[in-house]
């Protein structure tokens, strides 16, 4: 099967492109028709476009049947003794409202919004940092971090090509910090990223304070629309384009066929120079990695029934 060709019908993709919405979890007060409000949670799970999920309460977990997602509306049944409950939900960003159905018709409210997730910083790869010095002094230099749970390693690469390990570097949330040893001490560096942004301050041993702002080299290289030439096992060769968004470490976006056919990209992940994502194509994952290199991008993909392939990409 020719991964490209696969993708010729939108409504196959569109579930897994959607279902990213809702996927979370969600904080709902249920106005049940006896006029008693249930607070519970919805949580919502995503696998391959399909969608699961299960209302969770002080009585535990209570799994749903028929959950569904369409043209802003997510649709679930709670199945309990007495019958059925269909849910209505009409999703706008984080704000959820909507109806439930008891099984004798009667009906009640819903609203409710996403809940705040806290997430962990993703600092791996290269950060190109301006900084200012106490004195005033401009500086610049590549930050090359990589990050595991919380600890993070790397080096700081100056412009005169001079490059000095990392020491006791930490994440903890949405912030970073090291150490880098100069000789007379250490520089005390600590930052705060938000997507491919990086600002923050250090201290160099006399005490005074410096500031400094860089941006993920690799995201911002990444970014933007590639011209793919793919060559599938029996060496037959397919062309398409790839429009590629980077935020932090999640990249998004959508592959478009020489027809003019999309499809959206699932789970992408950007880590360093290389990345991952899967596209849908209705009977399974065609699971693409890639990494970027000197201003190209090179990788494989693997079909569902594991026919493997190679690809490259310029940019448009």
């Amino acid at each position: 099967m020719r991964w490209l060709q696969t993708l010729i019908v939108l409504s196959l993709f569109a579930a897994a492109c959607f279902a990213s919405d809702v996927a979370g979890r969600w904080k709902l007060a249920a106005n049940a028709p006896d006029g008693n409000t249930y607070n519970v949670t919805l949580i919502v799970k995503e696998d391959g476009g399909k969608l699961t999920g299960v209302l969770d309460s002080e009585r535990g977990q209570m799994p749903l049947a028929n959950v569904a997602y369409a043209a802003g509306e997510l649709r679930f049944d709670l199945v309990l003794d007495m019958g059925a409950i269909p849910f209505r939900l009409k999703i706008d960003g984080d704000k959820v409202t909507g109806t439930l159905t008891g099984p004798d018709g009667s009906t009640g409210s819903v609203t409710g919004q996403r809940e705040a997730s806290a997430q962990t910083a993703q600092a791996t790869g290269k950060w190109e940092i301006s900084a200012t010095d106490p004195d005033g002094t401009a500086r610049r230099a590549t930050l090359d971090l990589k990050q595991n749970g919380e600890t993070l390693t790397g080096q700081i690469v100056m412009d005169s090509g001079d490059a000095l390990p990392l020491t006791a570097g930490k994440v903890s949330g949405d912030t970073i910090s090291f150490k880098i040893f100069i000789g007379e001490g250490d520089v005390a560096v600590t930052g705060k990223i938000s997507g491919d942004t990086l600002s923050g301050e250090y201290i160099i041993p006399t005490g005074e304070k410096g500031k400094f702002t860089a941006r993920r080299a690799a995201a911002a290289s990444l970014a933007g629309k590639w011209n793919v030439l793919a060559r599938d096992a029996e060496g037959n060769q397919m062309r398409a384009t790839l429009d590629l968004k980077v935020e932090g470490d999640r990249l998004t976006g959508a592959l478009i066929t020489e027809s003019g056919d999309s499809a959206p990209l699932v789970d992408g992940k950007v880590q360093g120079d290389s990345f991952s994502f899967k596209i849908y194509v209705g009977d399974g994952n065609i699971e693409v990695k890639g990494k970027l290199e000197n201003g190209k991008v090179a990788g494989e993909y693997v079909t569902p029934n594991g026919s493997k392939g190679a690809y490259t990409a310029t940019r448009s």
